[in-house]
């Protein structure tokens, strides 16, 4: 029940204003009978005081032309627009992606042996921050470095296939420059 239907409900059962229904409300932390009880110790519900059956409950009253209207109004005015839509989407995505980021780790070894073990997110910060970050790797390649990225789930497109296919031709190519067999 949302909080127009329960000033309503205490509206309805104290025969209060709406200012009181909510003050009662606001006052009791949204507790509907706290709420009557409040007004009753105010001294604020006219005609017979709130009363409370475990028999079958009563129809309930038809809502009234202006909490038909109010309600309409909060409905209306409560609704996000698109482009805020839009921007939570766009929110959640990003979160999603700089969480699996930090989850993923980008691993460098050197001769079987671990030189670098940080967060994927550090040399994509690396490569935007600092543009020879990429050069850096790429001259890695040439020196043996082996690159992979480590995760809790397994990558979609395979970039360690890629990663390791890269340092193959690095090391190819070292080799036909140098003529070393």
């Amino acid at each position: 029940m949302d909080k127009l239907e329960k000033v309503e409900l205490v509206r309805q059962k104290c025969g209060a204003s709406y200012e009181d229904a909510k003050a009662a409300l606001d006052a009791c932390n949204d507790d509907v009978l706290d709420a009557i009880i409040w007004l009753e110790k105010q001294g604020k519900v006219q005609g017979e005081s709130a009363s409370y059956t475990t028999g079958a409950a009563p129809a309930p009253d038809a809502a009234s032309p202006e909490m038909v209207a109010a309600q309409a109004a909060y409905q209306e005015s409560s609704k996000k627009s698109h482009f805020a839509e839009d921007m939570d989407a766009a929110w959640e995505t990003v979160k999603k992606v700089l969480r699996k980021s930090v989850e993923c780790k980008f691993v460098a070894k050197r001769h079987g042996e671990t030189i670098l073990n940080v967060p994927v997110l550090v040399p994509i910060i690396g490569i935007f921050v600092w543009g020879a970050t990429i050069w850096l790797l790429i001259i890695g390649l040439f020196f043996g470095v082996r690159y992979h990225i480590d995760g809790a789930n397994p990558v979609t497109v395979d970039v360690n296939d890629a990663m390791g296919k890269a340092a193959d031709a690095a090391e190819s190519l070292k080799k036909d420059v140098t003529k070393n067999d």
